[in-house]
């Protein structure tokens, strides 16, 4: 099973893991592979897929990440590309990988590009795959519009379907807001199956699945670390400390598991953010925090970060990612296998996918 996306940042890992578990949890013997990255990580002095090597681990896969993820392109990779010396048949080196990977596996998951555009330069493009292996398919489109939807899901149908074989299983639409769902589920779905699209699934947005981690938000502002906390611990949402001490104790009692940005010199601003549940604090200007206010986020257990950006280019800095980063947390993947469970049609999809 083939699972691709539209665009970026759309929720392909997840659903690949979550079908992938439910389908093990039924008695199948259940494989992964990815066969072009563009997100090299260095794990063990190799360059790795990050999202294959959690797939592997959550899967109990025993088999190396490199061999899961055969053309993972970095930068020396890619310049070896442009000059012409990777020396590499890539379609070639996927398809082997593919035979190992699948070899004693009932079901073997295949997670495409980060969109249906990657893979080209290296020949490995999703169409050029699924053609050549006959892989069935199954599209994830985030929903970033109506009309956004409807060209992103028609443009998968004639994608996937441009080598003129009939490989779509269906796409499952993820992250429509509870605004949107009733114009989706009552409009946009119907004139979809009518284009011969089967939409199996319409996955609710979630704070959790959009969150980042403590580590993810430090890298991101770039900043100095004054306070550790707990950097697998959840961000589920951002709020400003720009206001009164008075007006910002009811904003923040109001908001759970949040980033609070504000200037290193506000230490009322930030006193009342560690009476409530806030996850970490980051403090723009280059100003430091009274010894008091670090004593209490460390006894807390809240992470301090300084930046030296003022807190409009820092909120702007980490709002840009808040929700385009990694699976790799145990509490967003559980939290995907409930959206999943009570929102995929699995009936339906196991009678077409057999």
């Amino acid at each position: 099973l083939y699972i691709t996306a539209v665009v970026t940042f759309s929720g392909k890992t997840a659903l690949a893991l979550g079908i992938g578990l439910k389908l093990q949890a039924a008695g199948k013997r259940v494989g992964y592979f990815k066969p072009v990255s563009t997100q090299p990580f260095i794990s063990g002095g190799k360059v790795i897929d990050e999202d294959a090597d959690f797939v592997k681990r959550s899967l109990g896969l025993n088999i190396p990440t490199e061999e899961l993820s055969p053309v993972v392109i970095d930068e020396s990779l890619f310049d070896k590309i442009l000059h012409g010396k990777a020396n590499r048949n890539f379609l070639d080196d996927v398809k082997a990988a593919y035979q190992k990977a699948s070899d004693g596996k009932d079901v073997l998951i295949i997670e495409g590009g980060s969109s249906l555009r990657e893979g080209y330069g290296v020949e490995v493009s999703p169409v050029r795959l699924i053609d050549e292996l006959d892989l069935p398919t199954l599209g994830v489109v985030r929903y970033r519009s109506g009309i956004f939807l409807v060209d992103d899901v028609l443009a998968l149908r004639d994608r996937v379907g441009a080598a003129g074989k009939d490989m779509l299983v269906g796409a499952v639409i993820n992250s429509v807001p509870a605004e949107a769902m009733d114009h989706v589920k009552g409009k946009i779905v119907p004139f979809l199956e009518r284009q011969n699209v089967r939409i199996l699934g319409v996955l609710p947005q979630q704070h959790t699945l959009m969150s980042m981690t403590v580590d993810e938000m430090t890298a991101i502002a770039g900043g100095k670390t004054l306070v550790k906390g707990r950097g697998d611990a959840i961000i589920e949402n951002i709020t400003v400390g720009a206001m009164s001490v008075e007006t910002a104790m009811g904003y923040f009692r109001r908001i759970l598991r949040k980033l609070v940005i504000t200037g290193g010199d506000r230490a009322d601003i930030q006193a009342a953010a560690l009476e409530t549940s806030t996850t970490a604090l980051l403090l723009t200007g280059n100003l430091n925090p009274t010894s008091t206010v670090l004593k209490h986020a460390e006894e807390r257990g809240v992470a301090v970060v300084l930046v030296p950006d003022n807190t409009i280019d820092a909120v702007e800095r980490v709002e840009r990612y808040f929700g385009k980063t990694r699976l790799a947390h145990p509490e967003k993947l559980n939290r995907f296998r409930e959206t999943l469970d009570a929102h995929f049609d699995w009936a339906r999809f196991m009678s077409v996918f057999g």
